[in-house]
């Protein structure tokens, strides 16, 4: 009899530390899955802010076509951005990048700051392509003397529109610049420093140096930098990994916006009109970009 009892008391034991790990596997089962959804959540949710403030300060002339999450789980996924180039009205595919996160961290696409291919060309030297869509990069220098001047060439390809990079003989302030440029061209980005806290600066030995990282602001429909300037410094803030002490980088976050100073701009319109600024004045240099044939049914933007 005893043998009985003893044996009936092991069983409803092992069967009540079944029925509680049953309740615990109930419980933490899908409370670990709510946790680590939220950890995802919070990670992915990280990485669109990151991405966001390096859309906003660190790409010439370049949208978003779509930027949206993919193999979402709860251990992690990926941020897919497809980007364009608005070249005077025309609608060019620039890149597309795979930014990863888990519920511990995140990470950017290395791709978004080592964005080229090189290749010489006998006329102008080094010249950079993006991988993507193997487009023409436009170039900022980081001097003003014996700067390529490659905008005088497209005087050569008629009915084309496309961009360039202009890098000034001195600081514009945005006022200055809407008295300069032309009115037949399409200011769309102002560049004010180098980042070389992502991208070390190089360049070719018989070429000035290249600014390979531009910093600096969207300047397109009407976008001004006092309109502009609380949204752009908080973005600026995120992103940069610099040293806070960067003389740039203070002087971009401290200077009233009226007085900020560009250093160069990206330009787009038909190509007979971007040959013309490649003799103004206030031109140390200039870098082509992107060129698109003209089409009797798109209509350029200028």
């Amino acid at each position: 009899m005893l043998d009985k009892a003893l044996q009936h008391a092991k069983w409803k034991q092992r069967l009540m530390m079944a029925v509680i790990a049953a309740i615990v596997v109930v419980i933490l089962v899908p409370l670990g899955y709510v946790v680590l959804n939220k950890l995802a959540a919070r990670q992915s949710a990280a990485l669109f802010d990151q991405l966001n403030a390096y859309h906003t300060v660190a790409e010439p002339n370049v949208e978003l076509s779509s930027e949206m999450l993919a193999n979402d789980t709860s251990f992690g996924g990926n941020v897919v951005t497809k980007e364009y180039k608005d070249i005077d009205g025309y609608k060019v595919p620039w890149g597309t990048y795979t930014s990863q996160y888990t519920n511990l961290r995140w990470e950017l696409d290395d791709r978004l700051f080592a964005q080229s291919i090189e290749r010489r060309d006998k006329r102008f030297g080094l010249q950079q392509f993006q991988p993507g869509s193997t487009q023409k990069i436009a170039r900022f220098y980081t001097g003003t003397k014996d700067l390529p001047n490659e905008a005088q060439t497209l005087a050569e390809l008629p009915d084309h529109v496309g961009e360039i990079a202009v890098t000034f003989n001195r600081g514009y302030t945005y006022s200055e610049l809407k008295r300069l440029l032309p009115k037949n061209l399409e200011l769309r980005w102002g560049y004010l420093f180098n980042d070389t806290a992502h991208v070390s600066i190089s360049g070719d030995v018989a070429q000035p140096r290249i600014g390979e990282s531009p910093i600096g602001m969207a300047l397109a429909d009407g976008q001004s930098p006092q309109s502009q300037i609380k949204y752009w410094r908080q973005a600026l803030s995120q992103y940069w990994t610099g040293a806070k002490n960067n003389q740039a980088y203070e002087k971009a976050m401290k200077t009233p916006p009226a007085r900020l100073k560009f250093r160069g701009v990206m330009l787009t319109g038909t190509t007979e009109n971007l040959a013309k600024v490649a003799t103004a004045p206030y031109v140390s240099g200039t870098s082509v970009g992107v060129t698109v044939p003209r089409v009797p049914f798109i209509t350029p933007t200028k």
